[in-house]
This record gives C-alpha cells, sequence and structure tokens, in this order.
C-alpha cells in the first residue's frame, strides 16, 4: 500500500484512525480482529510526543499529509497501516472520529439580540429544509418568534425536521411552567406539516431496543447508526442515569450551519438590549452584557459551505434513533448546490454520545491545556469535570503561566459549580493560572468557547466541563482554524475578560479543601447533576 496508490477513502481512514487513537480510543469498538493495527499504533505513539505535536497544529490531524510529521511516524509505517486499515469499519469511524471540512466562511454572534437577529434571518432563507436539534425551547417572546419564522417556512414547502426535549423544556425558567409548554408550539408546527421527536425519550428498554433495532435494521439504517444506540443503551444500564441531548445545532439547505451553546427561549435568543461598551465592537456589532439579570450571555457560530454535511448526518443519526422518517443527507435535496467554497475556515466537527468509548471534545480540552504553549483561553459556566481539575493541577508553570479560564462563578445556575472552583483551583492558580470571574457583571454566562493563539483555533459548542457532558450526554462542537476568524473571537472573549473579576488572591480557593464542607458535596453530588 504505497503512499502514492492511496485513494481519498483511504487517506480519510488513516486520518480517522490515527485521530481516533491518539485520543485514547479503543480500535475494538470499529474493527474486528485488530491486535496487528493496534501493536502498530502503540509503537508508533510510545510517550506523549505524538499528541503533544497534533496539539501543537491544533488539537486535530485533518489531512493523511501531517501523518508523516508526526513524532514516531514515518513512510513505512503508513504503508503498513494503510495494509491493515482493512479490518475497520469505515463507517462506525466516521461516526467516532473529527471529521474535517474546508473552505467554510464563519461567523460569530454573541448575546440574545445578535444571535435572534441572525437565527430568523436564516429561517426566512430557507427554501429546501431545515433541519433544527435544541435541548430547549420555551414557548415565550422569542421561542414563538422563532416558531413563527418556521410556520413561514413551511408555508413555502420548506421540509422542517425538529428534535427538542419535551420534558426538560416543561420545567420551565424563573418558576414559570407556562414557558415550558412547548407542546403549543410544537402542535402548531405539526399542524403545518413539520415532523418533531421528542430527545426526552432516548433510551429504550433492554427489549424495546432489541425489537426496535430489528426493525431498523430491516429498514436498511447501517450499523454505524445503530452501534451509537447500543452504546447508550449499554451506558444507562451500567450507571442507571438517564441522558440527554445536549447538542444545540441547526442544518439549512445544505448550504448554513448553526452550531452553539445556546437554546431557544428569552434566557438566551432575548431581542431585548443590551448594555453594550462605546469601544468595543465585532464586525460592526457591540459587544456588551445582558441588562437584566434572567438574560444569560450566550453565543452561536453560523457556518456557510462543506461543514453542513457531516452535521447533517449527525442530525440524520439522532432522528433515525428517535423514530424518525429516513432520509439520506448525501441525496441532492440534501447537499449545497453548486459552489461550496465560502471562505478560508477549517471547521472540524467533534461529536460525543453516552457511553462513547472515549470522549473526544473531553480528550480535546485535557489536551488544551496540557500542551499549551501560548495563550490559551477557556471560557465555560461549569467546572466540574474531576478530570479536567487533576489534569490542570498536575500542570507545572511552564504551561499553567499561558492558561486563562473565565467562569460566572458567583453567578451560576449549577448548585455545586463554586465549591468545584474552590475546592480545585488553589494549586493551578500558584501555579500560574489566571482565573477571571463573570459574575462581576451581575449576569450568568452560558457561554461555552475556547481560544488557542499558537494554532489559531476557536472550539465552541454545547460541551459543559463536567461530568454529565463527559460521559452521559449527547453533545457536539466546531474547532474552526482560521488566522482572521480566530482574532474576532479573540475580541469577544478579551471583552469577557474587560468586565470579568480577575482574582488575585490565592486564598479565594481552598488550600486545604478537605476542611470545607461544601468540597464533600460536590464530590457527592458531580456524577449526577
Amino acid at each position: 500500500m504505497l503512499l502514492e496508490k492511496w485513494d481519498e477513502g483511504l487517506q480519510r481512514d488513516i486520518v480517522d484512525v490515527v485521530n481516533y487513537y491518539l485520543s485514547g480510543g479503543s480500535l475494538g469498538a470499529v474493527a474486528g480482529p485488530a491486535e496487528r493495527l493496534t501493536s502498530l499504533m502503540d509503537a508508533a505513539l510510545e510517550g506523549g510526543a505524538a499528541r503533544a505535536y497534533r496539539q501543537e497544529t491544533g488539537g486535530v490531524i485533518t489531512e493523511a499529509g501531517q501523518l508523516a510529521e508526526l513524532p514516531g511516524f514515518s513512510t513505512g509505517l503508513l504503508e503498513q497501516l494503510a495494509a491493515e486499515v482493512r479490518v475497520l469499519d469505515s463507517g462506525k469511524l466516521r461516526a467516532l472520529a473529527p471529521q474535517t471540512t474546508r473552505n467554510n466562511r464563519v461567523d460569530a454572534f454573541v448575546n440574545g439580540p445578535q444571535c435572534l437577529e441572525m437565527l430568523l434571518e436564516e429561517i426566512g432563507k430557507a427554501r429546501r429544509y431545515i433541519h433544527l436539534s435544541v435541548m430547549l425551547f420555551f414557548n415565550d417572546d422569542s421561542g414563538n418568534r422563532i416558531a413563527d419564522a418556521l410556520l413561514r417556512a413551511l408555508e413555502r414547502g420548506v421540509q422542517v425536521r425538529i428534535m427538542v426535549n419535551y420534558t426538560v423544556t416543561a420545567l420551565g425558567y424563573g418558576h414559570n411552567l407556562e414557558v415550558g409548554r412547548f407542546s403549543e408550539i410544537s402542535d402548531r408546527l405539526k399542524k403545518a406539516g413539520a415532523k418533531l421527536q421528542d430527545t426526552f425519550n432516548s433510551y429504550y428498554t433492554a427489549a424495546e431496543w432489541h425489537k426496535k433495532r430489528a426493525e431498523l435494521e430491516a429498514q436498511g439504517v447501517p450499523e454505524s447508526i445503530l452501534f451509537l444506540q447500543d452504546k447508550v443503551q449499554e451506558d444507562v444500564e451500567l450507571t442507571g442515569l438517564n441522558v440527554i441531548d445536549h447538542r444545540k445545532f441547526m442544518i439549512i439547505d445544505g448550504i448554513t450551519s448553526i452550531i452553539g451553546s445556546l437554546n431557544f427561549g428569552d434566557q438566551y435568543t432575548f431581542a431585548a438590549p443590551i448594555e453594550t461598551s462605546a469601544s468595543v465592537q465585532v464586525d460592526g456589532r457591540p459587544m456588551g452584557v445582558p441588562a437584566r439579570e434572567e438574560e444569560w450571555h450566550d453565543g452561536c457560530f453560523r457556518i456557510r459551505g462543506a461543514a453542513a454535511l457531516p452535521l447533517n448526518a449527525v442530525f440524520r443519526s439522532r432522528w433515525l434513533l428517535l423514530g424518525g422518517d429516513p432520509f439520506d443527507p448525501e441525496d441532492a435535496f440534501y447537499r449545497a448546490e453548486g459552489n461550496t467554497d465560502f471562505g478560508s475556515e477549517e471547521c472540524t466537527l467533534f461529536v460525543s454520545f453516552p457511553g462513547n468509548p472515549v470522549n473526544l471534545i473531553q480528550q480535546y480540552y485535557l489536551d488544551l491545556i496540557t500542551y499549551a504553549a501560548e495563550e490559551t483561553v477557556i471560557v465555560n459556566p461549569y467546572l466540574i469535570d474531576q478530570a479536567f481539575w487533576d489534569r490542570l493541577g498536575g500542570l507545572g508553570p511552564e504551561c499553567s503561566c499561558h492558561l486563562k479560564i473565565c467562569n460566572p462563578l458567583e453567578v451560576n445556575d449549577h448548585p455545586t459549580n463554586r465549591a468545584a472552583v474552590r475546592s480545585n483551583m488553589y494549586t493551578p492558580f500558584c501555579n500560574g493560572v489566571s482565573f477571571y470571574d463573570y459574575s462581576a457583571t451581575g449576569r450568568f454566562s452560558h457561554w461555552k468557547i475556547t481560544y488557542d493563539h499558537r494554532s489559531r483555533a476557536v472550539f465552541h459548542g454545547s460541551y459543559n466541563i463536567n461530568e454529565r457532558s463527559a460521559c452521559h450526554d449527547f453533545e457536539l462542537g466546531l474547532l474552526v482554524k482560521g488566522e482572521a476568524f480566530a482574532a474576532k473571537v479573540k475580541a469577544m472573549i478579551d471583552y469577557d475578560l474587560s468586565v470579568s473579576r480577575k482574582i488575585t488572591d490565592k486564598k479565594e480557593f481552598f488550600k486545604h479543601p478537605w476542611l470545607h464542607p461544601s468540597t464533600y458535596v460536590n464530590k457527592a453530588t458531580q456524577n449526577y447533576t
């Protein structure tokens, strides 16, 4: 299997298997007898040099040409790997490994008015189909404005498929159950011809799944999709915990994708004006903070280009497993028409799910901090994953000095976020990690984004740094590489840092966590909350 004879499919398989294995994935999940392939990879990847190099390039290998540069790799090794990948199930590998597209144009939006305006505008442009997956869809002002836009799209003949968690939405917010009545919205949409699925029903009993699996297999649903649900079933049976589809994304006409951390409702997509900065703007839009306490700071990315194709494949997997009607994202109807070169951004889609053999999003975060060599910023509302804290606490000053973390420490809807931070941040702080408390604004930030200056890369999506996102929920994130785009996002993040309180006294963190009762509350609940 000489390098010059590799076709596109083989190149993609090799890139996928290296990314997956580098992140700690077992080839047993995607292969038959894989001892030979595993031994080749083990020999090449001894130590952390290859993983460090991958992070230096941005956190993911995106093309076969980069493989020869990996420490431990050689032309001979790559040719041996090419001869062995025949044992892999390429479909399963695609479902697990990050998927990269190029020549996209990405725009970032932050705060309710910006995001709502953009969402309504893009729904208004739809001509063929809209695929939407969101955890919460509230029956309030902005939720109904989005619903009205979807109804107008249906009137134009647009196909609309929607996945929402009806049950969690029903809890409402602010002690207001009325805003949780998504059924009032869903009834209108269904009557107009939309197709909807409730993602709360993401788990089957053993008997139900045995029957459902056979039905889906008979309908031609590929094994690469069915095995994803197998993992979900195993996770629930093992832990007894419910699972949540926490992803937030939309695909429109195979051209436009929207990915972010915001749900639909006045907490996230409010129309009320923000308190703006007189001097800081990005793409002509002023930066600022929500004017009212009940409104949350949050954001999303709009992507034009080929990124819609792998994202549509993710939507299809969940849609079919929930019992939705079949469709093929490779069909011309679901693909973009004409040229898909819209810009210069390289986009890599990361997905994770309950029971996944290895959470590639979690591993991205861990590698991001482990190999930090230039300014690296993490903005996240929840800092509760103990694997993250253990890794951060084990870093020396040479890495720690490059790391900045922004979190709404005092204004947070999670009961133990403050305890988790105070119990784990002392050593990292002493080693040089900077901590910014967004609570100085008096507002809650639900934004989940990272910035890696060395590779000019930005990562954004639904992933929280907690046990739920790491192990028990469906999550999705997008890694965007592009110098100009990264600079814009960095300006947004810098504004958040400027309005946050930079903690300067190590005494704000617990030197001896075992002396503080809140530490034990956090420990007792971190796997569940």
